[in-house]
């Protein structure tokens, strides 16, 4: 063995010597790691199929029921979209179930729930499609028949991502604006809603209506 081999063998050992320790340390962290995710990710596995029973359970109850919710129905449907918010807080499962909690509680005129339900789902920022409705729908809650009301739901929406919901976002922006006596800015809401909709073979009566209704008022100004 020559002396060149010789000072590399004896670098080997010193660094092995100053290193090995953190390798094997590191070795054994990276196999725990690996164990570790796996078990995390059985447990994300596991979480995801409670939050799925859990809110299969809750649409079978608020979905699939034609009939008005008896009070007992309501209570179990609270608890359910509560369990869901608490445990699965992180899922889609949970901001459906404040969804559908939101649309019984305007059934049923509780529109302050309605807001903390959508406002709770809104929070959550799991997708922007999902966050255009949920902001779409809070505005309409928002809206009380006040011009101070009509502000709120506005700056909820007016300069909020559309997405693919422009007819109906400028559609209740027309009705806002109508409410705060801005009319301009309210008809011009109501044409794009309508052009919208057309583009996309869609027909809105409702909102013709509301343009000719709003012309009359104008002219009559």
């Amino acid at each position: 063995m020559d002396r060149t081999e010789e000072e590399q063998i004896a670098a080997i050992k010193s660094w092995w010597k100053a290193n090995g320790t953190a390798i094997i340390l590191g070795g054994s962290l990276a196999l725990a790691g690996v164990f570790g995710y796996q078990a995390w990710q059985k447990s994300q596995q596991q979480s995801a199929a409670e939050a799925s029973a859990l809110y299969q359970e809750l649409a079978a109850l608020s979905v699939s029921n034609p009939e008005p919710l008896n009070e007992e129905q309501r209570s179990t449907l609270s608890h359910l979209t509560d369990t869901l918010k608490q445990d699965h807080a992180g899922s889609g499962y949970a901001v459906m179930a404040a969804l559908l909690k939101a649309r019984q509680a305007v059934e049923q005129g509780d529109l302050p729930l309605a807001r903390a339900e959508l406002g709770w789902a809104l929070e959550q920022k799991l997708d922007s499609r999902l966050e255009a409705i949920i902001r779409l729908r809070l505005a309409r809650v928002t809206y009380e028949g006040t011009k101070e009301s009509a502000e709120q739901a506005l700056a909820l929406i007016e300069t909020a991502d559309q997405g693919s919901f422009v007819a109906s976002y400028e559609e209740v922006k027309g009705d806002l604006y109508v409410a705060l006596d801005r009319l301009d800015a309210a008809r011009a809401a109501y044409q794009t809603a309508l052009d919208t909709a057309r583009a996309n073979g869609q027909n809105r009566p409702v909102v013709q209506l509301k343009l000719d209704d709003l012309a009359v008022a104008q002219e009559g100004a």
